[in-house]
């Protein structure tokens, strides 16, 4: 029989020993193209799967939101295609208002009592009122600035995130198959909604015991760690959401400076004659330089946001979604254990309610714990292939603004050097004139 001290040097392998490893992984971002386990505290991999390998049904629907956005008072309507990709895979085009999905996102998680469900975070609603315009204004460009951005400025991204809520619902093993959801997208008016949600079952998971449960010891090393790292995590990607939204701001307060800086060198000087003609002629060729500097970081800030900045909204909701299902499971966990320590204490007469209230909490548990499981590996393979498709199309989106704007910028340097001045013995200035 060999050494412990021998068995490394072999390529023969346990396939027990494998099999526990398997297991043990937290995260079934670990896959066959996956360095060797790490045992370190973090469910994350070492490095990124080269492929997603999402074991979920196919979603039954795709949906996308198009540019086609109305405003009537405070509510914004959007225009959705809506494809059935089961059957004739017709397009259904739909209206829906943002209380529309907040409805339809209280009805799934009403008729969803899974406390091991991660349920897509539905994005705050947008401000569509003045004052929202004016707080939305003051964050973006500053608290000095009596700049106003319209709506319009807004549409894009608020259209982006609504999508990516309805594709993570529709795509969703559990809530993508709710009959609800198939009302929601293949009627065309809007299911009739209450003037007032009532507080569904999630409200009271946020109560005073959330403390207690939040640093309470997990019976499964597994969740241990998961809990421990998504805490971290869920940290760390709010304070790099933030930093790249502020990030943003200042690059829009320096568009808005360069548009206030070409608008000003637009104005004239009495007269096209002359040092005034000149002067004119001078400023509006810098003025047009300064435009394509300002339309080429506008094109920056979009490709930024489009990519990185989208994700780092997304995933910054996800992991308080995902951190709220560990809790509610830790929950589950601290009621089963409380349970069977009623069971010891117990009468004798008493003795078999206990059980049974035991053994329910202990199925509540289980069942939780199994759904959680697989919906953490899910989220994780979503997660870094996100990642990893938002890196991509940041890093491309960078160099192809770097491209364009390097070019614009050379042309408007050559413009410039190349304008015509007049030399000083045929200027109308008379450089000995002080008046």
């Amino acid at each position: 029989m060999m050494e412990e001290g021998q068995e490394g040097s072999t390529n023969q392998t346990n396939p027990d020993n494998l099999q526990a490893v398997e297991e043990d992984k937290s995260s079934s971002t670990e896959g066959p193209d996956s360095p060797d386990y790490s045992a370190s505290s973090s469910p994350v991999p070492m490095m990124l799967p080269s492929s997603p390998t999402l074991d979920t049904p196919p979603p039954r629907y795709t949906v996308k939101f198009t540019d086609n956005v109305s405003k009537s008072g405070d509510s914004v309507e959007y225009t959705i295609n809506v494809r059935k990709l089961q059957g004739s895979g017709d397009i259904i085009t739909l209206t829906r208002e943002y209380d529309d999905l907040a409805y339809l996102d209280h009805q799934l998680t009403s008729s969803n009592k899974q406390p091991g469900i991660i349920y897509p975070p539905l994005p705050h609603k947008p401000l569509t009122d003045a004052i929202g315009a004016e707080i939305r204004s003051k964050k973006q460009l500053g608290s000095g600035n009596k700049a106003i951005l319209g709506d319009s400025s807004q549409w894009t991204r608020d259209c982006a995130s609504l999508e990516r809520y309805l594709e993570q619902v529709v795509s969703h093993p559990i809530l993508g198959k709710d009959p609800l959801l198939g009302e929601f997208l293949e009627q065309t008016d809007p299911p009739p909604r209450p003037s007032k949600l009532k507080k569904g079952w999630l409200s009271g998971v946020k109560d005073k015991w959330d403390s207690r449960n939040s640093t309470a010891k997990d019976s499964d090393e597994w969740f241990g760690k998961e809990r421990g790292w998504a805490a971290a995590y869920a940290t760390n990607i709010k304070d790099s959401s933030d930093k790249f939204n502020e990030m943003i701001s200042s690059r829009l307060r320096l568009i808005q400076q360069l548009g206030h800086l070409a608008a000003s060198l637009n104005i004239t000087v009495a007269g096209n004659e002359g040092a005034n003609g000149m002067y004119n002629k001078v400023n509006s060729g810098f003025s047009g330089c300064m435009e394509t500097m300002k339309a080429g970081l506008e094109d920056e800030v979009e490709a930024e946001e489009n990519s990185l900045g989208s994700y780092l909204d997304l995933y910054s909701r996800c992991m308080e979604a995902e951190n709220a299902m560990l809790l509610r499971r830790t929950g589950l966990m601290l009621e089963a254990e409380a349970a069977t320590k009623a069971v010891d204490k117990a009468k004798p007469n008493r003795e078999e309610a206990a059980k049974t209230i035991r053994d329910e909490a202990d199925r509540a548990f289980l069942d939780c714990s199994q759904l959680a499981k697989s919906e953490i590996k899910t989220f994780h393979q979503r997660r870094l292939n996100d990642f990893r498709l938002a890196l991509i199309h940041y890093v491309e989106g960078q160099l192809k603004c770097s491209r364009e704007n390097y070019s614009t910028i050379s042309r408007s340097v050559e413009k410039m050097k190349s304008f015509p001045v007049p030399k000083v013995e045929d200027s109308l200035f008379d450089p000995n004139d002080n008046k």
